[in-house]
């Protein structure tokens, strides 16, 4: 991971001397204190690009012994061997389990192979994959086929539901209504709710109907505003889910923004663009452009964010560089007490914060819609 960070040439330099800083701490407690001690910033970058034998702690066996290794190539690229013995050789260590969790390590790598992915796509790719991984994040293998087309092989993203015990109620997975990824089932004592881990605060879950179970899905019984009735789905090996640190954060902002577009698509004098960067199609999400004759010109940027910790939040935002251009966080609606405190932590950063609802109403306000 930090060779992925060190050779990322649009990674902000303040985000990569912060995950730097973090690996380097992982690296140092494998070590004897004594010899920890000397392995500093400057020693760990420079061993990044030397044979790794500088850098790894005594080993107990000599077998699987990467002294040897170099993580990049001549030319000063990652080596495409990398990610193949990080996929074979990275096993839980107590140094590491004292900094992060294993799943943590398990959702960073996984989290930034999908943005390194998706940064290696056209612009159109881009766009059509960001869409997929909203429209298309679990189902039966020939229609996940059918739908990514030749995106397919180049998202190797998916996981058999199967192998998934938290998804299946006797043999069944149920897809949230809402973002179509698979609720989580949990049981307490005879009675099994059955919810969105995102989406059950806006009334995603359910419960086991009682009595009259046949051979096909258990019936569920809706007790959420936004319970509507959904249809099991077998969970065999032949139906497959993105994993979860992608489902995590790639469908869940891109839903908020298609919610975003979809409210504004239709308004007079407004122009919507997905994803509209050039260069780099993640610059921002959103184009927002208002053009009504006799009036300025409105144009909102905008980043749709789906964290779950403003917190963590604001120490992302803060580590970017600051923009040639004022640029919108958008926030879920019922993270609106948030917006007060982020806008505190970005102060002077040309962002703003706001939300889906609040957002909707300036952009009507602008275009002269009919408030809702």
């Amino acid at each position: 991971m930090a060779a992925a960070a060190e050779s990322d040439p649009l990674l902000p330099p303040a985000r990569r001397a912060s995950m730097l800083m973090d690996y380097l701490g992982v690296l140092r407690a494998t070590h004897p204190p004594e010899r920890a001690a000397a392995i500093d910033m400057g020693a760990f970058r420079r061993g990044l690009r030397e044979p790794l034998g500088a850098l790894l702690p005594p080993a107990g066996e000599p077998a699987d012994r990467f002294d040897a290794l170099r993580l990049f190539d001549e030319h000063g690229v990652l080596r495409d061997a990398v990610e193949d013995l990080c996929r074979e050789h990275l096993v839980p260590h107590p140094a590491l389990e004292r900094h992060w969790t294993w799943g943590r390590v398990r959702a960073e790598q996984e989290e930034r192979r999908l943005y390194e992915t998706l940064r290696r796509l056209s612009p159109e790719e881009y766009r059509r994959a960001r869409t997929l991984l909203c429209e298309h994040p679990a189902g039966g293998l020939r229609e996940l086929r059918r739908a990514w087309d030749g995106l397919w092989m180049r998202f190797d993203f998916f996981e058999t539901v199967s192998d998934w015990p938290w998804s299946r109620l006797e043999g069944w997975w149920y897809p949230c209504p809402m973002c179509r990824w698979p609720m989580r089932v949990v049981a307490h004592g005879s009675t099994v709710d059955v919810r969105c881990e995102a989406h059950a605060a806006r009334g995603v879950h359910y419960r086991c109907a009682p009595g009259g179970r046949g051979s096909g899905p258990v019936p569920l019984v809706g007790t959420g505003r936004a319970a509507v009735a959904v249809q099991g789905v077998p969970a065999t090996t032949e139906h497959l889910a993105l994993t979860r640190p992608v489902w995590r954060y790639g469908t869940l902002p891109t839903l908020l923004e298609l919610a975003l577009r979809d409210a504004l698509v239709g308004l007079p004098h407004t122009r919507v663009g997905m994803w509209p960067g050039t260069v780099r199609p993640d610059e921002y999400d959103l184009h927002i452009e208002v053009t009504v004759p006799g009036r300025r010109r409105r144009v909102w940027r905008v980043d749709a964010k789906a964290w779950e910790s403003t917190t963590a939040l604001a120490g992302m935002l803060e580590q970017r560089d600051v923009l040639p251009y004022a640029l919108t966080i958008v926030l879920p609606d019922h993270q609106a007490d948030d917006r007060h405190f982020l806008t505190a932590r970005l102060r002077g950063r040309r962002m703003t914060v706001t939300t889906v609802g609040r957002l909707v109403a300036a952009v009507r306000a602008a275009c002269g819609a009919v408030p809702r």
